[in-house]
């Protein structure tokens, strides 16, 4: 018996068809995601901002996102940290209170632009650019002369602080130069604290 030559192989091509959920998965990244995440609270507001709301901008399926955020804690995690991004975080070759004036008014300027946003500010610091920032400020405030408990603490009442200051600002009317008495009061208060060791 003899066999017949192999016959050359057939190309096999694979057309896979799409659906209005499965066409947009291909170019799902985690940055597109958190990007209309963003877009989505800044048109809707927080309330808004959920994995289904999100999966309904982008045109796919709410499981399409685990993949790239986990669940809504990581999609609001992920949110902060890409807000946290834009600050200006004190540096070290900043003088102390220079290093602290700039990252509240860059926090100012980001609340401002997503007013929406402030309860992701309130979230546990989470991501490398939230981890940067909490390493930055403690820095500063080490560097101005707090002990490392003191900078732990004063970590939370600066911020607040700062957010206090902003508050009266997202319901409609900015004022910078109330927002700068108010930085003013708090750079005062951190120096008496520090003569006070």
């Amino acid at each position: 018996m003899y066999r017949a030559a192999a016959r050359p192989a057939r190309e096999v091509y694979i057309v896979y068809q799409c659906t209005p959920y499965t066409c947009g998965v291909s170019r799902l990244t985690r940055d597109a995601v958190l990007a209309e995440a963003l877009a989505l609270g800044d048109t809707r507001g927080f309330d808004a901002v959920t994995i289904r709301g999100v999966a309904d901008r982008l045109g796919v399926t709410p499981m399409a996102l685990y993949r790239h955020v986990g669940d809504k804690d990581g999609l609001l995690d992920g949110l902060a940290d890409m807000l946290y991004a834009e600050l200006r975080f004190p540096g070290p070759a900043d003088d102390w209170w220079d290093g602290l004036a700039g990252l509240a008014r860059s926090t100012r300027a980001v609340l401002l632009q997503h007013p929406w946003a402030v309860p992701l500010f309130s979230r546990p610091l989470a991501g490398p650019h939230a981890l940067a920032l909490g390493s930055a400020l403690a820095a500063a405030l080490r560097t101005a002369g707090f002990s490392a408990a003191e900078a732990a603490e004063l970590h939370d009442q600066v911020s607040d602080m700062v957010f206090a200051l902003v508050r009266p600002e997202l319901r409609g009317r900015p004022n910078r130069a109330a927002f700068e008495r108010g930085l003013e009061l708090l750079r005062d208060g951190l120096a008496a604290r520090l003569s006070r060791q």
